[in-house]
């Protein structure tokens, strides 16, 4: 099949011995599966975790019921276009899993990062923070000068300054699959991915 990509969630972290007796760090995460809604040119629209029949009408509105019907397959939490390279015998209601993926495949993983609300500079950005002495005691978290002055009058775009952390969208490339148990539908992927356990993840193969 030439789907490329699959999505599922983070389950956590934890760690395996190889057979050298070497400790890697690896992320577990359930992909899949996945069926396939419908398909355009060089991408499928897949859907993940059904969503119970009872459950249909409080979670989706009619438009999305009827989208879900005119497709022929059954309504799902998760939708998302994932790449493909070959849509040559990819029907609806195909289902994809793990078995996409094999030990040793080099992966990158999409996620949002953990939203952690409004932060201030030194947590946001790293900052050094102002000295705790000489008159500077009740700034000793605070920013400092944002560098406007008499000539631009103004707080230049993309200063550093306090805000939201994270809650963003983030993509990490370069991972490695360390084991695929297909009997479970988990991917064991070294190193560590964005987000929080359960948030939805995509994966993708990587050339």
């Amino acid at each position: 099949m030439g789907v490329k990509a699959i999505l599922g969630t983070k389950v956590g972290m934890t760690q395996i011995f190889t057979d050298d007796g070497n400790v890697v760090p690896v992320t577990v995460i359930s992909a899949g599966p996945c069926t396939i809604i419908r398909k355009s040119d060089k991408a499928v629209q897949v859907g993940y975790r059904e969503i119970r029949p009872e459950a249909v009408k409080r979670l989706l509105n009619k438009p999305l019921r009827m989208s879900f019907e005119k497709a022929g397959v059954k309504p799902f939490r998760f939708v998302r276009s994932l790449p493909a390279d070959e849509l040559e015998g990819i029907e609806p209601n195909t289902e994809i899993n793990v078995s996409m993926f094999k030990e040793g495949d080099t992966i990158s993983v999409t996620g949002t990062s953990k939203g952690k609300g409004f932060s201030g500079a030194m947590e946001r950005h790293n900052f050094n923070g102002q000295p705790m002495t000489h008159g500077a005691s009740d700034y000793s978290r605070a920013t400092g000068s944002t560098g406007s002055g008499t000539n631009a009058a103004r707080t230049w775009k993309g200063k550093k300054l306090p805000g939201q952390y994270g809650n963003v969208r983030r993509t990490v490339r370069g991972l490695k699959v360390v084991k695929v148990d297909e009997q479970k539908n988990l991917l064991l992927v070294k190193g560590s991915i964005p987000g929080a356990a359960n948030g939805l993840v995509v994966i993708k193969h990587q050339a």
